[in-house]
């Protein structure tokens, strides 16, 4: 194979941050080559120098032999490089037919008008070539989390691309669609597509990669054929370090129940859902798409209207109306997506940290003690290990992994008898994953009692003392730690099911 696109002596520089550093690199005709490494590791910028969004401050890029110099997306995209960024790039009030094609919309010929019926027809014919079945007059915002990424994914594989890009794919994206992605990669394969391919979960890297290539703090550690990397040689690489156990030990021990849920149900999306939470307890709960799991977690902090049955936290019976009411009843939410639905991107790290206990802790007469307030701040980042400039910072300056560690320590501060966790470790690397991992343990050995809501069978069943099964909106099983095996779990699964 030859090779298609090239990156000699690369650097950029941030605010005297230096987060690529003398990177040369290539990527061959027709190969799935993934990068791996930390978040902040350097690999979204270089796949932004890649993709036009940044320009490099040293180096030189080559495409097919040639040098090229991108001053802008739209110049990537014209020399066939196409980007399916980690974050949605998404207009919520368009359909889906007028995003997968938007700036390259049909035009009748000799004007700037839209041929509608045209669009509408080559998604259509699109969805149908890909095994996608997405309705395209749909509005984006009328979507899922997972469709809508698909729609990106079909927006991507699209432009008809010599070199495609894929940031974080198959995140928020359930196996069905995995599946569905997976297979179109093999077709872009066989086309002789070149694949850069991003992803923190280590599994898809070892199954896919034809090449895999390791970055820490901006440089270049190492390229090897993707047959010979396993966890072993690849996680010191990424981290620097040996990484002795994922999953830590955990030394508490299960006290009195906290939370006490009696047939709790929420119209066709889950009936009678009945368990109980111990003070200490990590509680797992694992299904499918649309199997009731993240529905019950989403209700819980009342994110879903009002259901039927009872829910006892602390003693006390609860008339579940919206998320201020699950907060001021001891009850704290950690979103699956933290972008969207966790973090406030226009603020900074203090406000972001601070939220959801201004008024038990910072305020007295609707007065803020800012002093507090900076200090409890700084101290979970210190914990927490967040890798910032400082509280002024806003999210989105943070890398995947610092984003979700700011998210998590929202929930630290203050009193909270429960916290409900969705994905906590999603797009995240996996030396944060081993913070992250650390922080929860922290958490339960400390008295809190937790849900962990996840789609990665390894961490529920690494992470929890048990794990409830979710089928159909059922409560089809709860499986002690020493008995819960993947096959178990995916069993129950399936049990109720309609594909």
């Amino acid at each position: 194979m030859r090779d298609v696109f090239e990156l000699k002596e690369v650097s950029k520089v941030f605010s005297h941050n230096t987060v690529l550093d003398d990177v040369s690199l290539t990527f061959k005709r027709g190969e799935l080559h993934a990068l791996v490494g930390e978040n902040g590791a350097g690999k979204s910028t270089l796949i932004k120098i890649i993709s036009g969004v940044y320009r490099a401050d040293r180096g030189r890029l080559f495409l097919n032999g040639e040098p090229v110099q991108f001053m802008n997306p739209s110049d990537a995209q014209a020399a066939g490089i196409s980007t399916l960024f980690q974050e949605i790039q998404e207009i919520p009030e368009m359909t889906v037919a007028e995003n997968i094609f938007l700036r390259r919309e049909p035009r009748y010929p000799g004007t700037f008008l839209v041929d509608r019926k045209k669009l509408r027809q080559s998604a259509k014919e699109l969805m149908e070539r890909l095994g996608l079945k997405i309705d395209t007059s749909a509005k984006m915002r009328e979507l899922p989390v997972s469709t809508r990424k698909m729609v990106e994914i079909a927006r991507a594989v699209s432009q008809k691309a010599s070199v495609v890009i894929m940031d974080e794919p198959t995140a928020n994206l359930n196996a069905e669609e995995m599946q569905a992605l997976f297979q179109m990669i093999d077709d872009l394969k066989k086309e002789e597509v070149t694949i850069i391919y991003i992803s923190h979960r280590m599994n898809e890297v070892f199954s896919l990669a034809d090449r895999v290539s390791v970055l820490r703090d901006g440089k270049l550690i190492a390229t090897m054929p993707g047959e010979e990397c396993n966890e072993e040689r690849l996680i010191p690489l990424m981290i620097g370090r040996e990484l002795n156990s994922l999953y830590p030990a955990r030394n508490a021990s299960r006290g009195d129940a906290v939370l006490k849920v009696k047939d709790l149900s929420l119209g066709e999306h889950f009936g009678n859902v009945s368990f109980t939470l111990h003070k200490g307890e990590v509680l797992g709960f694992a299904g499918l798409e649309a199997s009731g799991a993240s529905a019950v977690t989403k209700t819980l902090f009342g994110l879903c209207g009002h259901p039927t049955g009872e829910v006892v936290c602390g003693g006390r019976k609860l008339n579940i109306k919206n998320p201020a009411e699950s907060i001021r009843n001891g009850i704290a939410f950690l979103p699956e997506d933290r972008k969207t639905q966790g973090l406030f991107l226009n603020q900074n790290l203090l406000t972001n940290i601070t939220a959801g206990a201004l008024d038990s802790l910072f305020s007295k007469r609707a007065i803020l003690h800012n002093r507090f307030e900076r200090s409890q701040s700084g101290e979970v980042v210190r914990r927490l290990g967040v890798k910032t400039q400082g509280l002024h910072e806003h999210p989105d300056e943070l890398s995947g992994g610092n984003q979700q560690k700011v998210l998590l320590g929202r929930w630290i501060i203050g009193s909270h008898k429960v916290l409900i966790l969705e994905e906590p470790t999603r797009g995240v690397d996996v030396g944060a994953k081993s913070e992250i991992y650390r922080q929860i343990n922290s958490l339960a050995e400390q008295g809190l009692a937790i849900i962990l809501f996840s789609t990665e069978m390894p961490e529920l069943l690494g992470m929890c003392d048990r794990v409830l099964v979710f089928s159909g909106g059922a409560l089809t099983a709860s499986l002690p730690k020493e008995e819960a095996t993947q096959e178990l779990v995916l069993k129950y699964a399936l049990e109720r099911h309609v594909s």
